[in-house]
């Protein structure tokens, strides 16, 4: 996972990068190049709703951001914590582009941390998951918006509004797939418009951070079922939230566990779900649906192949064969005729009371684990094991599970943390100091905008 020095440093050399070789952007600086697009057109069709739900979901990545950093200068983290992870600030523009332009502040910032903790702290111990965690995030905000009744509204007039899709399967009226690829149409707030979100799968594709053959068959599946039915191809492929899950989330190469060639057919079966879940009413939430369905199903599987592929590791290994030594049965004549040697005995030597400096420093001097003759991958661990065993910080004996919280929520305790930290240098603690600064005068904002709506 990129820091913030990291990220900046990577933004000095986009320009070479774009121009010269694109694929060698890392994950996150092509996924915040390609949200560029989504943010622009949700700014542009949404205005006050849409700036003030990133500004939330953003601060709430900058809080998420702040406290890893901080848990990995004060107590330590484990290595794998971060693992193949999405930036936390990259995180919170994906996660709020999918949200509703009349979403309650505090849902979009838990839902922004929520997906961090997910994506940062539980996924990486998992193995063999073939589920993105933004799926079932969405899912979670799904069944918000339905109990507090949190809908879509009409760009223009700011009236509540069902999405295309919805208006299709109840009204049968099939929107002009023109305004769709324009996206002045009801949705969430950053993939209404069909064009930017293939603006930024494109840019993703061309940096080779997603798989085409997952696009590809969900596009596949998608037409071949309008087909079947006789519905409007143009209309049903021209879905820009269904394009955005299906490039920017489901085929993620770090998410994607199959070969190239059965990316296709997860795709194409994805696809095919979607739109049998749009014939039954489910509208764009049809999308995430569908790949969370076959997404689940398809960890399934490769959770039962990887146990059967052990316990056949298992019974295929060779029992190990114990030689014994077997002396033939007739003696050896030289043995026979040789001359017996005596037993000698070591003369027995009296115990000191008093221990020289040698022996006692000898007996009491403990032998470190990694002093011992093995191998250079065991010495490297053990010494690692140790560096992660020593506290930073000597005077601080608090819990972990104490210091979380306090980081998280009472951010002056995060600032003592820092500062009184020796191994925290001074331009990090400026640092981190600014961004809390400006975090509290967000919130502030945000409590200003709501008081006085």
């Amino acid at each position: 996972m990129l820091d913030v020095r990291q990220l900046w440093r990577g933004l000095h050399g986009v320009p070479q990068l774009l121009l010269v070789q694109p694929d060698q952007l890392g994950y996150d600086l092509a996924y915040a190049l390609a949200l560029l697009p989504l943010v622009v057109a949700g700014i542009v069709f949404f205005l006050q709703d849409s700036i003030l739900l990133f500004a939330i979901s953003f601060l709430a990545g900058i809080v998420c951001l702040l406290a890893l950093q901080l848990a990995r200068l004060t107590f330590g983290l484990p290595a794998w914590i971060g693992f193949k992870a999405t930036h936390p600030l990259v995180a919170s523009m994906l996660i709020a582009c999918f949200f509703s332009p009349r979403t309650p502040a505090w849902v979009a910032a838990s839902l922004v941390i929520l997906f961090v903790v997910i994506d940062t702290v539980l996924w990486p111990q998992l193995q063999r998951v073939m589920l993105h965690p933004a799926l079932i995030v969405f899912g979670i905000l799904f069944i918000i918006q339905r109990q507090l009744g949190v809908g879509f509204v009409n760009p223009f007039d700011g009236r509540h509004l069902e999405d295309p899709l919805v208006l299709w399967y109840k009204l049968q009226i099939v929107i002009d797939p023109v305004k769709l690829y324009v996206g002045n149409v009801p949705g969430p707030i950053g993939v209404t418009s069909a064009g930017a979100v293939l603006i930024g799968v494109i840019y993703l594709w061309y940096t080779r951070k997603i798989s085409l053959g997952v696009i590809a068959g969900f596009l596949c599946g998608v037409a071949a079922v309008a087909l079947a039915i006789r519905s409007d191809l143009g209309f049903q492929l021209a879905s820009g939230p269904s394009v955005f899950l299906a490039g920017y989330v489901a085929a993620d190469r770090r998410r994607v566990l199959l070969s190239e060639r059965f990316t296709f057919v997860f795709g194409l079966v994805a696809g095919g779900v979607t739109m049998i879940l749009r014939w039954y009413g489910e509208g764009q939430q049809a999308a995430w649906q569908g790949f969370l369905l076959v997404s689940a199903v398809v960890t399934v599987i490769l959770r039962v192949q990887a146990m059967l592929r052990h316990r056949a590791r298992g019974t295929s290994r060779p029992a190990s064969v114990r030689t014994l030594s077997v002396e033939s049965g007739e003696p050896d004549p030289h043995r026979l005729w040789a001359p017996v040697r005596p037993q000698v005995r070591q003369p027995a030597m009296a115990a000191s009371p008093v221990t020289t400096a040698y022996s006692r420093g000898a007996a009491v001097r403990p032998v470190r684990s990694f002093e011992t003759q093995s191998d250079s991958n065991d010495l490297v661990r053990q010494m690692r094991s140790a560096a992660t065993r020593s506290r930073p910080l000597g005077g601080l004996g608090a819990s972990p599970l104490l210091l979380l919280p306090a980081l998280l929520i009472v951010n002056p305790v995060g600032l003592w943390l820092t500062w009184s930290s020796p191994s925290i240098g001074r331009s990090t603690r400026l640092l981190l100091s600014a961004v809390s600064v400006l975090w509290y005068l967000g919130v502030a904002g945000l409590v200003f905008a709501l008081t006085h709506r």
